[in-house]
């Protein structure tokens, strides 16, 4: 009987885990972007994730990269970050690094690497932001 009663108890704990889990807590709907932003990943760099925001030196594209079948350390490897104008004309084309290069390996633990580079300034509302990987080196890159 002592067991049957843990296991009672065992499952009305596991079940309001749930429910309360399941349904949440009221909080606002994120605020939407006026930017659209695109990844392009290749070489075995996979783009994880893309941020966009203001600063008071312009305007940051930041995020991480890691590892995908078919990456091999290349140190060549870098980003292209491009602004699309809403009609399609690229506003600006800026090459960046990603740190550390080579994208670290572990057995452990998820590895990845991080960017950033800072716009001079918004794109228009409705722009795209494009972040792509290069597999040629950064100082090859005619911009």
């Amino acid at each position: 009987m002592n067991t049957s009663n843990n296991l009672k108890s065992y499952l009305a704990v596991v079940i309001i885990a749930t429910a309360s889990t399941v349904t949440g807590c009221a909080s606002a709907p994120p605020t939407s972007s006026p930017y659209r932003a695109e990844r392009h990943s290749a070489g075995g760099v996979r783009i994880e994730s893309i941020r966009l925001a203001p600063t008071s030196k312009g305007f940051q594209v930041s995020g991480s990269v890691g590892r995908m079948v078919g990456y091999d350390n290349s140190p060549r490897r870098h980003l292209d970050v491009e602004t699309l104008a809403p009609d399609g004309s690229v506003l600006a084309r800026v090459a960046t690094t990603f740190n550390p290069n080579p994208i670290r390996r572990s057995r452990f633990s998820r590895t990845s690497s991080s960017y950033a580079v800072t716009l001079p300034e918004a794109p228009p509302t409705g722009s795209v932001i494009r972040v792509s990987v290069h597999a040629a080196s950064r100082s090859d890159c005619q911009h």
